[in-house]
C-alpha cells in the first residue's frame, strides 16, 4: 500500500510525499500498528528521523515534516498509536473514543517498530548504518522519552516539543492526589469520555492548538476526507493512564535519563501539559537544552512559519552537530 488519494483542498505542501509508503505490523493479537516511511529518492539519506506523533493524531498530518525532511536528506518514519489513526481502536463500541490500556503497551509498539522495522532498513551498502534522530510531540515526546531512558541505542539525538511531564489540569495540586482523582473516576467511568468530550463530529473545524489557520485545518480536511482517521476526545482511563506514566516518567529521567543530545521546546501558550513541571523534571537530563517560544500555541511542529521554521532549523543544526559533522563518534546499533 503505498499511495494515498489526497483531500482536493489541501495545498501540495500537505498532501502525500512522492515515494511514501505504508505498513503495519500486529506486535500481539488484536493489535495492529500503522505506520508510513519516505526515503529521499536519489541519495543516501544522512539521517533517518523517527516522528512520534500526539495523542489523536495521524501520520496524514505529518506530511509536510516528512517533506522538509525529504528537502534536507533525511529519510522519515511515523506511525499511529494504538487507539487512533488506521491503527487498532481500543474500544469496540465506539472507536473514536481515545482510551488506553497502559503507556507500557506503546512503549513496547515503539520498540518493536524501530527493532524490527526502522533498523534493519538503516543500512546502507556503501555508507553503513544510518543514525536515528527522533522528534516526538506532547504525547509522542512521552512515550520516546520512556524508550530512550532504556534502549538510546542506535540514536543519536532527540527533540521535543511540548512534552507530557505532567497534565496541566492538575498543576495546581499535588501530583499524588492527581492520580487518586484520575484513579476513581477511571474505575467508575474509565471508557466514559472526559467532561466535555465528544466524538470528532461535534468538535470545532479548526485546531485553536496553533495560530496558523492553515496548518490548523489539516487535520479535520484529512478526517473529514477519510473517516477511518476520526478521533475523538480521551477517556477517563486515559487521563489515568497518562497520570500514572507522568509519575513514572519523571522517577526514570531522575535515575537513568538518556545519554545523548536533547533538544526540549515549550510554547508560552501552554494549556494541555505543565511546562513548569516539565522544565524541572529536564533539569535531570544532562547537556538539554531547552527553547521557548512564548507566542505559540502547543503544537509548535504545526505553528506559523515564523515559529515552525525556526524550531525545524534548531532541530537540523542539532542533526547536523551530532551527526552529518561528526560521523566517525556514531555508535554501533
Amino acid at each position: 500500500m503505498s499511495e494515498i488519494e489526497s483531500p482536493p483542498s489541501l495545498e501540495p505542501r500537505f498532501c502525500q510525499p512522492k515515494g511514501w509508503r505504508w505498513h503495519g505490523f500486529e506486535r500481539k493479537k488484536g493489535r495492529y500498528v500503522r505506520f508510513g516511511s519516505v526515503f529521499p529518492s536519489n541519495s543516501v539519506p544522512d539521517a533517518v528521523v523517527v516522528c512520534l506523533p500526539g495523542v489523536r493524531e495521524f501520520s496524514e498530518k505529518y506530511f509536510e515534516l516528512a517533506q522538509w525532511c525529504l528537502d534536507h536528506n533525511l529519510a522519515f518514519w511515523i506511525l499511529d498509536w494504538a487507539g487512533q489513526g488506521k491503527s487498532t481502536r481500543l474500544i469496540k463500541s465506539n472507536p473514536q473514543k481515545r482510551h488506553s490500556h497502559g503507556f507500557d503497551e506503546d512503549v513496547k509498539d515503539l520498540r518493536y517498530f524501530i527493532k524490527e522495522y526502522i533498523k534493519h532498513s538503516s543500512v546502507h551498502p556503501d555508507k553503513g548504518r544510518i543514525p536515528l534522530a527522533m522528534i516526538g510531540h506532547s504525547t509522542g515526546a512521552h512515550i520516546g522519552l520512556h524508550y530512550l531512558a532504556k534502549n538510546v541505542e542506535g540514536f543519536e539525538c532527540a527533540c521535543f516539543n511540548a512534552p507530557l511531564f505532567g497534565l496541566k489540569v492538575f498543576d495546581k495540586i499535588p501530583q499524588w492526589l492527581g492520580l487518586a482523582i484520575t484513579s476513581l473516576k477511571s474505575f467508575f467511568a474509565g471508557s466514559c469520555y472526559v467532561y466535555k468530550g465528544n466524538n470528532w463530529e461535534k468538535r470545532v473545524k479548526y485546531s485553536d492548538l496553533t495560530s496558523d489557520e492553515k496548518r490548523g485545518a489539516v487535520e479535520w480536511i484529512w478526517a473529514e476526507h477519510v473517516p477511518e482517521l476520526r478521533c475523538g476526545d480521551v477517556t477517563y482511563r486515559w487521563i489515568y493512564e497518562a497520570q500514572h506514566s507522568c509519575m513514572h516518567l519523571r522517577n526514570v529521567m531522575r535515575k537513568t535519563p538518556p545519554n545523548i543530545p536533547c533538544l526540549f521546546s515549550f510554547p508560552g501558550k501552554e494549556t494541555l501539559v505543565d511546562n513548569a513541571l516539565a522544565q524541572k523534571v529536564i533539569g535531570y537530563i544532562p547537556g538539554a537544552k531547552i527553547i521557548d517560544y512564548p507566542n505559540s500555541e502547543h503544537e509548535i511542529i504545526m505553528e506559523n512559519d515564523e515559529v515552525r521554521d525556526n524550531f525545524l532549523e534548531h532541530f537540523y543544526t542539532l542533526v547536523k552537530e551530532t551527526i552529518i559533522e561528526r560521523p566517525e563518534t556514531l555508535k554501533p546499533f
